[in-house]
């Protein structure tokens, strides 16, 4: 069939907020915005908004206010705009030769559905009835209505009968005309009439719906302020001299900003470190009582608390590049590597002082030098695990992320034919796979091979997929996924770890410590959600017959769990104390 775009592109210009599309791989249906030849937008619930730039969306199909399909295509996500607080705008633009299909014929008048509750009134007048008769609109065009009714149906209607109409909505009188019956069904539960004089204003219509639809957002968006009331005043209280601190800070660096005396970044950081640890032992106080209140809270009660927070600090704290890395999520959560690789950047990065001042005070939270310590701790383990190897020395890595530590060993050691080295990094996102391999190739290192292994390691716990893993290595470590997971699931990854360990080789995992100072302020502010464990519930993960050692770091953010493998299946070993 030829495809005559251009006419129903013209046809549907003044009808195109009664079009509506939808996709292969959901069920909802979207209100299209504008429609060309070369692409179309439409909106989007903020709640469900799952679109993202660059997205393929095939088999579109578009419906006009009838509900019949008019065209199926594919096209591809080309931007994601907020239009309010509720609703986001996508613009897709078509991909060349994949639009399919296009209505038959002509193009039907367009028909609307009222977004507002339109009541009817009919009455006879040709003496077949003599009473009135109550509905409302279930749609309409500009020259006719279908009409529903609900309790007293009009029984004794017949196509040609003429009768006097009344629509009116909220005290607007739409139209008053005599119309005829045109159609009906067969139990009169619907009629449809045909205006004889007037047509219907249909942009006063939805000049009122949308009036009405605002108001109904606006006073929902406002009552939602009744969720905070059973926020203690002492919560409230903090938040409030909270956003006053941050109101002055902010207000003191952008006067330097705009005296234009620190013009260079060395210049910004000079100043900045001259205020820093004043401004950092403020905020650190802020969230010391930040800590004594929301560690009382049940898991229920701190969703309103959190909300609070956010709706009242992050506009503040999203000036820090990290921070607002942390709470847009561009892969899905908060931990993927390119929000970890920032941890090992300049952490006054920023695009005022009060932003590269917000940034500082992040990277100084235990919560971020935990990954920085981490780093430093694998790091030195595989140097002096290789260094006392004497042979080939070979590792596995589960969660690599963007392999900090592992750069660095390859960097800073040499590599020889006696004790080459051989490691594994196995990662569920194949983006940090590809970033670890881009940096590597710029190391010029002998005698070290890596196979990077794109699995997702629920999949191969659960038996979904086959073990990738066919070998054991001297060391295996799993350094971040435990944060995350329960128990029973970080149990399973132990026995992993240990199946793939050879005799006299050692396991390594970690996770966040239960006291870390800023584990309140990292998942109110940034919605990072950790599962922090004490050493109590690390034990409890250690497996039975192992030697283990059981540490934390240096600020007490981070604990280790080392358990030795034996060298031989008859070793007894006996479980360390704390």
């Amino acid at each position: 069939m030829k495809i005559k775009f251009e006419e129903i592109r013209n046809a549907k210009r003044k009808s195109i907020k009664n079009t509506t599309c939808c996709f292969e791989k959901t069920s909802e249906v979207y209100q299209v915005s504008d429609l060309s030849i070369k692409g179309f937008s439409f909106y989007c619930s903020k709640k469900s908004c799952f679109f993202k730039k660059g997205v393929t969306l095939e088999r579109i199909t578009f419906f006009d206010a009838e509900k019949l399909k008019i065209i199926e295509a594919s096209g591809t996500v080309v931007y994601v705009n907020a239009v309010d607080h509720a609703n986001m705008r996508i613009g897709v633009s078509f991909i060349k030769n994949k639009i399919l299909h296009s209505i038959a014929g002509s193009v039907r008048a367009p028909r609307y559905f009222p977004n507002i509750r339109m009541d009817a009134t009919i009455e006879f007048i040709d003496g077949n009835e003599n009473k009135r008769f109550k509905g409302f609109v279930v749609d309409y065009t500009a020259a006719s209505t279908r009409i529903g009714f609900t309790d007293l149906l009009p029984s004794k209607a017949e196509l040609g009968d003429s009768v006097k109409v009344c629509i009116k909505s909220i005290d607007n009188v739409f139209i008053e005309d005599i119309a005829i019956i045109i159609r009906k069904k067969y139990d009169c539960s619907e009629i449809i009439l045909q205006f004889c004089n007037a047509f219907i204003d249909v942009p006063q219509i939805e000049t009122i719906s949308e009036a009405v639809k605002s108001k109904k957002e606006n006073l929902a968006y406002l009552n939602e302020l009744n969720d905070y009331e059973k926020i203690s005043s002492e919560f409230k209280a903090l938040i409030c001299d909270w956003r006053m601190y941050f109101t002055r800070l902010k207000k003191a660096l952008d006067n330097e900003d705009k005296k234009g005396i620190y013009q260079k970044n060395e210049e910004q950081k000079f100043y900045l470190k001259g205020l820093e640890k004043e401004i950092i032992e403020q905020l650190n106080t802020f969230i010391g009582k930040l800590n004594v209140i929301t560690d009382k809270l049940g898991k229920d009660e701190s969703l309103s608390y959190k909300k609070y927070f956010r709706e009242n600090l992050n506009l503040f704290l999203r000036v820090s590049p990290f921070v607002a890395a942390v709470i847009d999520k561009d892969r899905g959560y908060a931990g993927n590597f390119e929000i970890i690789k920032q941890l090992f950047d300049d952490p006054y990065t920023g695009d005022s002082l009060f932003a590269k001042m917000l940034n500082r005070f992040v990277f100084s939270l235990d919560a971020v030098t935990a990954h920085q310590d981490r780093i430093k701790f694998l790091y030195d383990m595989l140097c002096s695990m290789h260094e006392e190897s004497e042979e080939d020395f070979s590792f596995l890595v589960l969660g690599s992320g963007p392999g900090e530590e592992i750069l660095r060993f390859v960097e800073n050691n040499v590599f020889t034919i006696e004790k080459p080295v051989h490691a594994s990094l196995l990662d569920m996102d194949a983006f940090a796979l590809i970033d670890f391999k881009d940096q590597i190739q710029y190391l010029q290192v002998d005698n070290f091979e890596v196979d990077l292994i794109n699995k997702n390691l629920l999949n191969i716990l659960a038996n979904r997929i086959d073990d990738p893993i066919k070998k054991q290595y001297s060391l295996t470590y799993c350094a971040g996924m435990f944060d995350y997971f329960s128990e029973k699931i970080c149990k399973r990854i132990i026995d992993y770890l240990l199946k793939h360990t050879k005799p006299g080789g050692q396991v390594i995992v970690t996770n966040v410590h239960e006291k870390s100072y800023a584990r309140r302020f990292m998942d109110y502010g940034g919605e990072w959600e950790l599962i922090l464990r004490d050493e109590k519930k690390m034990i409890d993960m250690a497996p039975s017959g192992y030697h283990y050692d059981l540490f934390s770091d240096d600020n007490n953010a981070n604990l280790y769990l080392k358990i030795n493998v034996p060298d031989s299946v008859n070793q007894i070993a006996i479980m360390t104390p704390l």
